[in-house]
């Protein structure tokens, strides 16, 4: 199974690989910031033997206080191989979905536990335009639920992978061998023992073996298994094969199997090379699908606390700017009740002062109106008199309000003199409106005289308005 990258947009992830060792423990961490690749620091801790299982097992409630209280982000962790089911096959497909319902389908020919009951993974090795060569992977889930306490809030488990894996990523090709010839690999790391024929591009066989180099019979075995492998898979065995042990192997036995088997040994310390998380953050960080057992159900509630940790976030944030929006109101709200309380105790303080300045002002605005006689009646008839035109035209009636203005009725010879008379009126600034113009012909004592009469309002002063 691909392994699981969840879309989650963050500056940094930190990457864990733990695995059991022979008298305790060992973990590298990776620090991935914006894409760049730290460098992968490992430590390892001894444990009682008690704590760790015979097929390299710990709890979590067992790992070490130091390992515990720095565990953060993505966790790797790693089945016994000889719990699982391993083999190479030529796919139909270029697609990984169909690859890994291939591989359920190719593998539960070959093992004895129902499908329900297994997990399932798919590792490329090399692709054509139309088929590919793929590692198969089978693991059952009871071994898988063990990994289970290894889940919490600050930590997931991101892969569950094969330890033979993690080393064959770490165990390098000898320099002298060609491109395309066979290496046959023997890796014994204290746990368990595997037989590998691969090359620089395919796994031809992952086998694990029962065997104990201290057993007399170990060379016989070994022959029985090599000879096994080749009658299976129709390829012929190099003719030196090399031991990646955990555990120097005596000179005795390395003649012994030597005879046996008739092949050369070149032997290698597990020791030389890299700590195996190591090889399983190379693996888990590589562009390459690789297996992964991690059951669907683990990736469906990762996915689950992906999506509330992300509500959780929105959720503060929206939180947070409505408690920003609310104390900068209230802190508004505070100001600006602060500046009317104080302008109101100075409107208390200058109160009385300003009720005297407003008395004192009425009274200048009363006395003002009372000595300003621009408008007064005796200069309205001024302004009337001196309008008159030449001619025989009297008035008859004058009457005078400082509110309503001026009522004037009169006579003229005729007509002409009385729209002569009007028409100075419109123009004189004293008055600011005619109307009511009326102008008629009567004839008193045998004589025709124009009678007329007009209203003229007087402009509005502050007083009247």
């Amino acid at each position: 199974m691909k392994n699981l990258k969840l879309n989650i947009q963050r500056e940094e992830r930190t990457i864990t690989a733990i695995c059991p060792t022979l008298d305790g423990v060992e973990w590298s961490s990776l620090t991935i910031n914006n894409e760049q690749v730290g460098e992968i620091k490992t430590t390892h801790e001894s444990l009682l033997s008690e704590s760790i299982s015979a097929d390299g097992f710990i709890e979590f409630s067992d790992l070490p206080s130091s390992l515990k209280n720095i565990l953060i982000g993505e966790v790797i962790l790693a089945l016994p191989s000889r719990s699982m089911s391993l083999e190479t096959a030529t796919l139909p497909t270029v697609n990984e979905e169909e690859m890994r319902s291939m591989s359920q389908f190719f593998l539960d020919k070959k093992i004895p536990f129902a499908i329900d009951r297994m997990a399932y993974g798919c590792e490329i090795l090399s692709q054509s335009e139309q088929e590919s060569i793929a590692l198969l992977g089978a693991a059952q889930n009871s071994l898988i639920d063990r990994f289970t306490t290894y889940n919490s809030k600050k930590h997931e488990v991101k892969s569950i992978d094969s330890r033979i894996c993690g080393w064959l990523k770490l165990i390098p090709f000898p320099n002298e061998l060609p491109q395309d010839s066979n290496e046959c690999l023997l890796i014994d790391d204290g746990f368990e023992v595997h037989l590998v024929m691969r090359n620089q591009t395919h796994i031809h066989w992952i086998r694990p073996l029962y065997i104990h180099f201290d057993d007399t019979d170990a060379a016989e075995q070994l022959a029985f298994e090599l000879t096994y492998s080749v009658q299976q898979h129709a390829i012929e065995l190099p003719k030196t094969l090399s031991f990646w042990m955990h555990e120097p192997l005596s000179e005795a036995d390395q003649k012994q199997i030597q005879k046996i088997i008739n092949k050369q040994i070149r032997l290698n310390a597990l020791s030389e090379i890299s700590p195996l998380s190591n090889g399983l953050i190379e693996r888990y960080i590589s562009p390459q699908t690789t297996l992964n057992f991690i059951p669907s159900s683990w990736i469906e509630q990762q996915k689950q606390r992906v999506i509330h940790k992300r509500l959780r976030k929105y959720v503060t944030i929206i939180a947070a700017t409505w408690l920003l929006l609310f104390t900068l109101f209230f802190t508004i709200y505070g100001v600006r009740s602060a500046n009317l309380n104080r302008i109101l105790s100075e409107v208390t303080d200058i109160a009385p002062a300003a009720k005297k300045a407003k008395d004192n002002s009425e009274k200048l605005k009363a006395l003002q109106l009372y000595t300003d006689r621009s408008q007064s009646s005796l200069e309205c008839l001024r302004e009337l008199t001196m309008l008159l035109p030449a001619g025989d035209i009297e008035f008859t009636s004058y009457n005078y309000s400082k509110s309503k203005g001026v009522t004037l009725r009169g006579s003229a010879i005729n007509d002409d003199i009385v729209y002569e008379f009007f028409k100075k009126l419109a123009s004189s600034p004293l008055f600011d409106e005619l109307k009511n113009q009326s102008v008629n012909t009567r004839s008193t004592k045998g004589l025709q005289r124009a009678v007329f009469s007009v209203s003229l309002n007087l402009p509005k002063s502050e007083e009247t308005s």
